[in-house]
């Protein structure tokens, strides 16, 4: 279904829509719909203020890969998980919270299976980036990838 907003709505994924039942029988059921009611949640999508707010571009992911995050020249590693991730940037949740500063370059190295697997074919992706945002409540930081990762890769992992 083209221009299906609520496929890209951060609002949405969170179940913080404030049209939520009318938006999941058009992203649940559209076949059911009449094509006048599906135009109804696209014209509503459309003018919702939370999405107008905050388009994202990327997709972000919900794997809980595993995380290693490079924090000075030293190679101090902070481990943790990753709680979303995109092609442009991740949100990290480190096992042990640090002093992190908005602009703190950082490595990451982002693990594609979990810990306990015993398989042997692991990717790594190692990854430079930059912390956007930091939040010492939810001991969370938000990281900025400098280079972009591709959708298909982190799809495969």
């Amino acid at each position: 279904m083209d221009d299906a907003y609520w496929e890209r709505c951060p609002f949405y994924a969170e179940d913080e829509c404030p049209q939520t039942s009318l938006v999941d029988r058009a992203y649940l059921i559209p076949h059911l719909l009449s094509s006048l009611e599906v135009a109804e949640v696209k014209e509503t999508c459309e003018k919702c203020g939370l999405y107008l707010n905050e388009k994202r571009k990327y997709i972000r992911l919900r794997k809980p890969f595993r995380v290693a995050v490079i924090t000075d020249k030293k190679g101090t590693r902070l481990q943790g998980k990753i709680i979303n991730v995109s092609g442009v940037g991740a949100l990290i949740m480190p096992d042990r919270w640090s002093d992190f500063s908005v602009n703190q370059a950082v490595e990451l190295e982002i693990y594609s299976r979990p810990r306990a697997s015993k398989e042997n074919d692991e990717i790594v992706i190692k990854v430079s980036g930059m912390i956007k945002r930091v939040s010492n409540k939810d001991k969370q930081v938000a990281v900025m990838f400098l280079e972009d990762l591709q959708q298909d890769y982190l799809l495969a992992l």
